[in-house]
C-alpha cells in the first residue's frame, strides 16, 4: 500500500490503494492456477515429483509472504512427505548416485523452509495439525533417539577448522540445526510429561555432543564474521554474515535452555543477547544509509518521518527503511528471542524498537507481530507488583557493555563500538550518532536496575493470530509447569494493529 513507514510523504494515497487492489487480483488468480494445476497433475514419476516439491516451496513463500502462516505449514507439510516419497523411490530403485544439483538446491531452499516452519512452531506453540514433524512417531527408543529417520538436508559433511567460504558455514549450520531440531523433537516425544518442548535435566548428556558441535562451527566461522568488516566486503555478504551469526547465538541459547525450567537461567546468556542487538543494528543501520541515501540524497530536504517512539537518545532516525519480505530467516526470531527472553530492560527495549522499525516478514516470522508479544512480556514482567525488588548487581564489565553498545562479545569479533568517529565508506557501518550513558530514557527505561524476579517471569505458551486480519490472541504463563497444573500467572490478551 506504502513505500514509507506511516508518517512518511506519500503520493495519491487513492491510487496507490487501487494499485495494490490490482496486484492482489493477479496474484491470487495465479495462485489459484499454480494450486489447481498442483492438484490435477498426478505425481507419478520422478520428475512430476521434483515439479511438485517445488510447487511446494514457492506457494509456501507466497503464503508466508501475504500472512497466511496456516497455508504455508500445509504446503511444507505436503512437501515433506513427497520429499521422503521421492527418497523412497530412489531406495527402491537402488540408485546409488546423489542427487542432482537441481534437486541439491531444492532440498536446500526446503532445508531451511522446514527449519523456518519448526521455528514458527516452537515458539508459538500451534496445535494440531499445524505441527511441523521431522521424526516419525513410530519406534521411539533411547537406542533411537539420535537417528529417527532420514533428514530433510543431504549435507554430512564435517565442521572443518575453519570455513571456507559463506557458503559452507551456512550449509553447516542448516544440517545442525536441523539436527538439534530433529533431536529436541524426538526426547520431547520420549519423555511423555515434557512441557513445551522442556527436557529433564538428566537427558542433558544425550545433548552434549550438540553443544560441542555448535562451538567448533563458531570457531569455523569466527575468521568470516572478523571479515565482514573489511571495507570491500560487499552490503549483501556482510549482512549475510551478521544474519547467520545472529542465527547460531540464537540456536546455542535455545538450545541450552531445553533443559532448564526456569527463566532465570536466561540471565547467564545477557552478552550473546547484547551480541544479537549489536548484529541487527549493524544490518539495520546499513540498510537504513542506503535507503536514505538513496531517497533523500540531500538531507536538509528530506521529509520523512519515524513512527515509532525512540529509545537510543534522539540519535536513532531508521525512517527511509521500506516494508521488506524474504523467503528466508534473517533478524527477526533472535530479536524476538531477544525481546522475550532477555531481562536486561534495556538491551530488551532496544530489541523490540529494531523489531518495530525494521518493518520485515521473514517467511512467516512478522516483525510487528513480534514487537508486540515483545512489549506485552515485557509490561507483564517488569509491573509493579507491590513487592519490593532485588536491586540488580551491577559488575564492572557489566556496566560497561549496559547499552549493547560495543559489547565484549561484538569487539572479539571484529564489530567496533557505535560511535561517532566510524566511518561510512564501503562495508562501513550506519552511523547513528552516540547513544551514551546520559542520554534521556522513556520511563520504562528507569527499572534498569533492577531484576526482574522469577516470580514475575513467564514465557510464551500460545499465540493464535491472523497476519492478513492483523489481530491475535496472546497467552503466556510459567515455564516448567507440568501440564494439567493450575498456572497463577497465565495472562491472556487481544491485540490488534
Amino acid at each position: 500500500m506504502s513505500e514509507s513507514p506511516p508518517g512518511s510523504p506519500s503520493g495519491n494515497d487513492q491510487y496507490q490503494s487501487d494499485n495494490a487492489s490490482r496486484h492482489w487480483e493477479v496474484a491470487l488468480k495465479h495462485y489459484s492456477l499454480a494450486i489447481n494445476a498442483v492438484v490435477q497433475s498426478p505425481s507419478h514419476d520422478e520428475a512430476k515429483k521434483r515439479m511438485s516439491l517445488m510447487a511446494s516451496v514457492l506457494l509456501a513463500c507466497f503464503d508466508s509472504f501475504i500472512g497466511d502462516h496456516k497455508q504455508a505449514i500445509r504446503q511444507i507439510q505436503s512437501g515433506l512427505a513427497l520429499l521422503e516419497t521421492l527418497r523412497a523411490d530412489r531406495r527402491q530403485a537402488s540408485l546409488p548416485q546423489p542427487e542432482e544439483p537441481v534437486e541439491q538446491d531444492l532440498i536446500q531452499m526446503f532445508t531451511r523452509l522446514v527449519i523456518q516452519a519448526k521455528s514458527y512452531d516452537m515458539a508459538f506453540h500451534f496445535p494440531q495439525p499445524y505441527v511441523i514433524r521431522l521424526t516419525p512417531k513410530v519406534g521411539m527408543t533411547t537406542a533411537s533417539i539420535s537417528d529417527g529417520g532420514p533428514p530433510v538436508s543431504t549435507n554430512n559433511a564435517k565442521i572443518p577448522e575453519v570455513f571456507a567460504s559463506l557458503h559452507d558455514g551456512r550449509l553447516a549450520w542448516d544440517t545442525l540445526c536441523e539436527k538439534i531440531m530433529r533431536f529436541t523433537e524426538q526426547m520431547s516425544a520420549y519423555v511423555r510429561m515434557s512441557p513445551m518442548n522442556i527436557l529433564p535435566i538428566e537427558l542433558k548428556q544425550y545433548g552434549k555432543g550438540f553443544d560441542e558441535e555448535m562451538e567448533a562451527w563458531s570457531r569455523a566461522f569466527s575468521p568470516i564474521l572478523t571479515s565482514r568488516m573489511a571495507p570491500a566486503k560487499s552490503t549483501q555478504e556482510k549482512t549475510a554474515i551478521a544474519v547467520l551469526k545472529m542465527n547460531q547465538i540464537m540456536g546455542r541459547i535455545l538450545f541450552n535452555m531445553t533443559f532448564s525450567d526456569s527463566e532465570s537461567e536466561f540471565d547467564q546468556f545477557l552478552m550473546f543477547f547484547r551480541e544479537i542487538v549489536n548484529l541487527a543494528m549493524e544490518v539495520i543501520g546499513d540498510e537504513e544509509r542506503r535507503a536514505a541515501a538513496k531517497r533523500c540524497p540531500n538531507p536538509e530536504f528530506c521529509q520523512h518521518q519515524s513512527a515509532h517512539a525512540d529509545i537510543f537518545g534522539g540519535e536513532y532516525t531508521a525512517k527511509h527503511i521500506k516494508p521488506s519480505f524474504s523467503a528466508d530467516l534473517g533478524i527477526v526470531p533472535p530479536l524476538f528471542v531477544v525481546a522475550t527472553k532477555c531481562r536486561d530492560p534495556l538491551t530488551r527495549q532496544q530489541a523490540i524498537q529494531l523489531l518495530r522499525t525494521s518493518s520485515r516478514r521473514e517467511g512467516m516470522w512478522d516483525s510487528e507481530l513480534c514487537a508486540r508479544i515483545g512489549s506485552w512480556i515485557a509490561t507483564i514482567e517488569e509491573e509493579d507488583d507491590g513487592v519490593a525488588d532485588l536491586p540488580r548487581p551491577l559488575s564492572s564489565s557489566t556496566e560497561a557493555s549496559r547499552l549493547s553498545i560495543g559489547s565484549p562479545g561484538s569487539i572479539s569479533n571484529g564489530s567496533p563500538a557505535f560511535g561517532e568517529d566510524i566511518p561510512l565508506g564501503p562495508g562501513g557501518n550506519a552511523r547513528w550518532g552516540s547513544r551514551r550513558e546520559s542520554s534521556p530514557l522513556s520511563p520504562q527505561m528507569k527499572t534498569d536496575t533492577k531484576l526482574v524476579p522469577e516470580r514475575k517471569r513467564v514465557m510464551v505458551r500460545a499465540v493464535e493470530f491472523d497476519l492478513q486480519k492483523r489481530v491475535a490472541v496472546l497467552q503466556c504463563g510459567t515455564r516448567g509447569l507440568i501440564p494439567g497444573m493450575l498456572d497463577m500467572r497465565t495472562r491472556v490478551t487481544k491485540i490488534v494493529w
